[in-house]
This record gives C-alpha cells, sequence and structure tokens, in this order.
C-alpha cells in the first residue's frame, strides 16, 4: 500500500514503549493518526504531542465497543502494539493477559475483518517460541514458557486464520529484545544508561543471560517495509532481530565505554524473573530475503544513539 498524508492510522498500544516511537514517526510524516487507548492509559510518552492525535477510550474486551470505533474510524492501516506479561516479575494476571493479549486481538482483529482495510500489522514475540538450542525460525514449532507466550502465539495463529480464510491483509512481526527511546525505566537498557549517567549503584542479575537486541528505529523500518509490500506478504510471520545474541556483561560494557564511566555493576544482586536460556537469537533469512530488510545499526551504533536521547530526556526517568 502508498502511505499519504490522508491515511487513518489506529495504533492500539499507542501509549507504550513501542507504540509510543510508531505515533511519533507517523505524525511526523503527516498521516492521520488515531490512538484506541484504555480509560487508565498513562499518556507521559506522547503527552508533548496528545493535541495532535485522535484518541478513542476503548475496552478491548467489550467487542461492541471495539465494533463501534472501527466502524467509526474506519482505519486503512492498523497496528497492534498491546500486551500485558512480557514483564514477568511485575505482570502475573492470569485474566488480564488473557484479555488483553488474546481477547482483546480477537475483538480487534473480527471488527476490522467487517471493514475494509489496506493492512493489519499484529505484534507477536519472541517468546511464542520457547527455549530453542538454535536460532529461532518462523517455522519452529511454537513451546512457550510462559501464559504471556502461549497467549501470543494464540493470537498469532488466530491472526494467521482470519489472513488466510478470509483472505485480509495481515502480517505478524516478532520481534526480540527491542531497545530504544521511551522503554520502561525498570528494564535492562534504561536501568544500565540510568545508573552510568548518573553514576549511582548498578545492580544486575547475571552477566551470562543472553538476549538478540534490535534497535526501535530498525524495528520501525521494518514495518514500514511490510506495509509497502502488505499484498506480498499477507498472512506472513517475521521473525525481527539481528540474527546476534549479545550477554548481559557484553552490553553492559559498551554502555559502560561510550558514557565514559569508572562505575563497576554488581551481579547476583537481582533474581532472574524467569527461566534464562543459553540461546535466544532470531534467524531473520526470511524477512532478509522477502522484504530486503536488514538492521542498519549494531548494538553499539544502536546504544550510542539511545544513550544521546536518554541525556535530552533523562527528566522522564526520575
Amino acid at each position: 500500500m502508498s502511505l499519504t498524508n490522508k491515511t487513518r492510522v489506529l495504533i492500539i498500544g499507542g501509549t507504550g514503549f513501542i507504540g509510543s516511537n510508531f505515533v511519533y514517526r507517523f505524525l511526523e510524516l503527516g498521516y492521520d493518526v488515531h490512538l484506541l487507548v484504555r480509560l487508565e492509559s498513562n499518556f507521559w510518552r506522547i503527552k508533548p504531542i496528545q493535541n495532535k492525535l485522535k484518541i478513542h477510550y476503548v475496552d478491548l474486551t467489550n467487542s461492541k465497543e471495539v465494533d463501534d470505533c472501527i466502524k467509526h474510524v474506519l482505519p486503512q492501516l492498523i497496528l497492534n502494539f498491546v500486551a500485558y506479561g512480557a514483564y514477568q516479575s511485575k505482570q502475573q494476571d492470569i485474566k488480564l493477559t488473557i484479555d488483553t493479549n488474546l481477547l482483546g486481538t480477537i475483538n480487534l482483529i473480527n471488527a476490522c475483518s467487517r471493514i475494509k482495510f489496506d493492512c493489519f500489522i499484529q505484534t507477536g514475540s519472541s517468546s511464542e517460541y520457547g527455549i530453542k538450542n538454535l536460532p529461532m525460525k518462523e517455522t519452529d514449532i511454537l513451546q512457550p514458557m510462559n501464559l504471556y507466550g502461549i497467549t501470543k502465539a494464540a493470537a498469532t495463529m488466530y491472526c494467521q486464520y482470519l489472513s488466510r480464510t478470509l483472505d485480509l491483509p495481515i502480517v505478524i512481526m516478532r520481534p526480540f529484545a527491542v531497545y530504544g527511546y521511551f522503554e520502561d525505566k525498570d528494564r535492562l537498557i534504561p536501568t544500565v544508561i540510568k545508573s552510568y549517567l548518573t553514576n549511582t549503584a548498578l545492580n544486575l542479575s547475571s552477566p551470562y543471560f543472553v538476549r538478540d537486541f534490535i534497535f526501535i528505529e530498525d524495528i520501525i523500518d521494518a514495518y514500514l517495509k511490510a506495509i509497502e509490500n502488505i499484498k506480498a506478504v499477507k498472512g506472513e510471520i517475521f521473525n525481527l532481530g539481528t540474527g546476534k545474541q549479545t550477554q548481559i556483561a557484553q552490553l553492559v560494557s559498551i554502555v559502560k565505554r561510550l558514557i565514559q564511566s569508572s562505575l563497576e555493576p554488581t551481579y547476583g544482586k537481582v533474581a532472574a524473573s524467569q527461566l534464562e536460556p543459553e540461546m535466544w537469537v532470531a534467524d531473520i533469512s526470511k524477512i532478509s530475503k522477502v522484504l530486503n530488510w536488514q538492521p542498519k545499526y549494531d548494538l553499539e551504533s544502536g546504544l550510542k544513539k539511545d544513550i544521546e536521547w536518554f541525556k535530552k530526556n533523562l527528566i522522564l526517568y526520575g
């Protein structure tokens, strides 16, 4: 599809980390941006641009409310970033996990199926795979290790099912460890950057845990490529990572060097919030081949941009 400044974009989860970055990008591009949010949503990420958005308060578990909103907005592009349960240490409400990740997505995609739209992107998760001993491929058997992964996997399958049976332009993205602007302050990279910028104690779990860290700007580029080529990729699933995994100690070392700090981290002070695998890395050969997408940022160049952003926005993380 071709995006123009008349394109109506509906973002679900637009007050969250990943979603808010898309809100800023689409506004920069001049699109008509709508947000579907909960009454209790926190707007701290998008407060400076809130008056430029059209905001709709909807309970995703209420199918009629969702249906009415979709019929009113008639979005051409729908991006679903809503999620609950990814932060295992503090998000353990079973009903809320199911309602947010699965029931809400079902209601949303059902409502969209009753209108004509150009593209729907469902944001899945690498947690759908579970633990693997090789780089994770889109064709792997899904063996999620927690309820979050289970509900995200079920939502993926429902979206694929509707795309194939009703010939709908839906695509599923599976981001790995996304980092960048407006991350939650309790996450690893904001914690590390803030500690080094403020020279305060840095207490972490294990230096050996691994992730495939992918910068938010690369995520946005991948979504835009999928949107532009939706007719060729509808019904498909794509991993979004770098294809390289990094130990926590390596990441900390990069941040320390970029900030030129002498502060030493202390490991073993924080308990792991989930079972940690020895391998957690994306196979990105499919998206590379089909959409000609490769991440532009390696970990150091992405962290460098992230640190510069944090320096300007540290007040948000007080």
